[in-house]
């Protein structure tokens, strides 16, 4: 889930000059004058990728097998690796907290624009509801609810990625398309020729290149960070998923429906280690609170043990209007300058196979939701460190448990696909809704506020989809699987070269 200038020591020269007598004029050594506070260049993050010794970007070829045969200790290994390596340090700092690798990245706000992204004045996060939780209800023309939506720092791209997508790529008769922009999309999908295989109604894909000799390669990776809150003072309540069973609501456990909170503590001893414990009918008394949640079993733990920022004033009131306009998951809280941000969840796939690979993680300090499901801290590798280890995942490389396999599998962020405006997300696949990420023509809407026609969501994720064949794709442009593609390009004409060619 987007200086004030004061030169005055001229003037106060000049009047002091006039009241004495001015001395015989001397040659001014010729020295530079010291630099203005006023015009010192603002702090930048640079965004760097996933760096050595992470497993990144991995072997295609490698990659490919272990997902056509359902390796899947091999494919744990790596998706934690990756993990690992993006959520290292990045060797920068804001306002004197670490980045890890993934906050240097340039946020939606930055690359879907006129200008595109190359450094950051502050970390991309600007909050806004899922686009998922309103898409289908936007395809049907009805309002989307707005008592499920969770917060989020739409999607993050790793360097690769901003790069591909804010440079014009070559289309049908030619011409370069501009993917950050509404318009220039419908133009490239009304330019197929009628005779195009929908094999190839697609935009060029993602960037992938593998490490030649001591050069490491890298691949394009996108994000979706999921935000909520916790108060300054106080013991803030954060929902903690247990599985389906020990929610209100079995059919769509969205995060305000979980039986089990964590108080989280932000004044006590900075130790992610530290798993949590069943809270005191003191630590209750103190809960921040949170009537929208359905809390009944609380338990106790420090802020540390999950990933956190401190918000600006800034971040706070874009916060507050976003949850004010979309839901904040029945937190029912007011940010203030100084309260927490905290990641409850992520999104993040890897060009490094031909259909991404496909992962994602969640907070899950102490057990694992029963049966591990979705998924697990099962196979978490060594190269995860501090708080990153209280992090569940599960991953979706393939549609079904191997080619050979008939059985889907089913991969979901309990933050995030839990919502009732997901059709079937508790029995998803990231890889078959990502599948069906397109873009159509002509744009709906209003010249002022264009739609982008795109397909909808898997009615269901009871059989693979063919995307080099399925008839629905017909009168659509495949867009390599990214709905950040279709859901945050801009209204901005395609004859505004935002994107270079």
């Amino acid at each position: 889930m987007r200086r004030n200038t004061i030169v005055l020591a001229a003037s106060a020269l000049m009047l002091a000059a006039c009241s004495k007598q001015a001395p015989a004029p001397q040659p001014a050594p010729e020295v530079a004058p010291p630099p203005s506070p006023a015009v010192a260049a603002a702090p930048t993050i640079t965004p760097v990728d996933v760096p050595a010794g992470y497993g990144y970007p991995g072997d295609r070829t490698e990659f490919q097998a272990w997902a056509d045969t359902w390796q899947i200790d091999n494919i744990t290994t790596a998706a934690w690796n990756l993990w690992a390596g993006m959520t290292s340090d990045s060797g920068q700092k804001w306002n004197g907290a670490v980045l890890p690798v993934w906050e240097t990245w340039c946020g939606s706000e930055e690359v879907f624009s006129a200008t595109g992204c190359t450094t950051l004045s502050k970390p991309g996060r600007r909050f806004e509801r899922p686009h998922q939780f309103g898409h289908v209800a936007k395809l049907l023309g009805k309002t989307a609810k707005n008592d499920e939506g969770q917060v989020v720092s739409f999607n993050k791209f790793n360097p690769p990625m901003v790069k591909y997508l804010n440079t014009q790529q070559p289309g049908p008769g030619g011409v370069n398309y501009n993917y950050v922009s509404m318009q220039s999309l419908a133009s490239l999908n009304a330019a197929w020729p009628a005779e195009t295989p929908i094999s190839q109604r697609t935009v060029v894909e993602a960037p992938y290149q593998s490490d030649e000799g001591s050069t490491q390669g890298y691949t394009g990776m996108e994000t979706k960070p999921v935000i909520f809150i916790v108060k300054a003072s106080g013991l803030t309540p954060m929902p903690l998923w247990m599985g389906p069973k020990a929610s209100t609501n079995a059919a769509n456990s969205t995060p305000n429906t979980w039986y089990n909170c964590v108080l989280l503590d932000p004044t006590a001893a900075a130790d992610p280690a530290v798993m949590p414990v069943p809270a005191t009918p003191e630590q209750i008394a103190q809960a921040v609170a949170s009537p929208g949640l359905s809390c009944k079993n609380y338990w106790y733990a420090p802020l540390a043990t999950i990933y956190s920022f401190q918000m600006n004033a800034a971040e706070a009131a874009d916060w507050n209007n976003v949850a004010n306009n979309s839901g904040d998951s029945g937190q029912g809280l007011i940010a203030s300058a100084g309260d927490y941000g905290v990641l409850v969840g992520m999104h993040v796939n890897s060009k490094a196979i031909k259909n991404w690979t496909w992962e994602t993680f969640w907070w899950q300090p102490g057990k694992d939701a029963p049966n591990n499901f979705p998924g697990s801290k099962a196979g978490l590798t060594d190269n995860v460190a501090g708080a990153w280890r209280n992090y569940a995942m599960c991953t979706g490389w393939n549609q079904t448990q191997g080619n050979a396999s008939s059985k889907m599998v089913v991969c979901f962020n309990p933050y995030l696909e839990t919502s009732s405006g997901i059709p079937a997300g508790q029995t998803s696949n990231c890889m078959s809704c990502h599948g069906v990420a397109t873009v159509g023509s002509p744009l709906g809407g209003t010249p002022e506020a264009p739609v982008l026609p795109s397909l909808n969501y898997p009615p269901d994720y009871k059989k693979p989809i063919n995307f080099d064949t399925d008839p629905r794709y017909s009168t659509f442009t495949k867009t390599d699987f990214s709905w950040a593609i279709q859901g945050d390009a801009i209204n901005l004409p395609a004859t505004s070269a935002a994107a270079k060619p």
